[in-house]
């Protein structure tokens, strides 16, 4: 502190007859006060990274990826859990669900035995014919209908989950359970069952009001 009072000191002292030192000496003052707050910013920032990636790993909550499981007989255009989506889902074989890994629901560690989420998927659907009115052309787009429903999970014991898994029946039922790593599908069915996803056309061919 002491050196740096003298530094100022100094830089006035040559104002009078030499006011480009002073520009000089101040500056390298300010790039010192300058330096001196990026570095504690820097620290500071760092620390929040580390606190942030600690409670990533075992801290207050953990991130599950989604898998989706479809016994049924259409495909799933897109579904979510909580908010998070899952993508689409083919039909099941007896090997795969259907789908891939989407990212991500993020879960609190603190809790009950159980916690409750909300799961939204495409059921059915139907299709309509876009005109557009400048150059005639006309375009079929398909309209989904979704169905909702409010799901209790099981924690696990260990509280070391890494998956969500959604698993839909041919009945419209739904069974989510957690899990440490991908299962297997529960029901062991042929891929190549028929796909009963074809749509019907939408009513007077236009488009659905909900």
């Amino acid at each position: 502190m002491r050196n740096t009072r003298k530094m100022f000191f100094f830089a006035k002292i040559n104002k009078r007859s030499h006011g480009d030192v002073k520009v000089r000496f101040g500056n390298i003052a300010k790039y010192i006060l300058v330096l001196s707050a990026l570095s504690t910013q820097t620290g500071t920032r760092a620390h929040h990274l580390d606190e942030f990636r600690s409670k990533k790993r075992g801290g207050d909550y953990v991130l599950l990826s989604l898998i989706g499981y479809n016994y049924t007989d259409r495909h799933i255009s897109d579904y979510s859990v909580s908010g998070a989506g899952g993508g689409h889902i083919n039909l099941s074989s007896a090997t795969s669900g259907g789908s891939g890994q989407a990212c991500c629901v993020r879960l609190s560690r603190v809790g009950g035995r159980t916690f409750l989420i909300k799961v939204r998927w495409q059921v059915d659907g139907c299709k309509y014919v876009e005109r557009d009115p400048r150059t005639g052309a006309t375009d079929e787009i398909r309209h989904f209908y979704y169905k909702e429903m409010d799901v209790n999970v099981q924690r696990m014991d260990d509280q070391n989950p890494g998956y969500i898994e959604t698993h839909f029946y041919a009945d419209g039922s739904i069974k989510v359970r957690l899990t440490e790593m991908a299962s297997e599908p529960i029901l062991s069915l042929d891929e190549t069952r028929p796909d009963k996803s074809s749509f019907s056309r939408c009513k007077n061919d236009e488009q659905p009001e909900q």
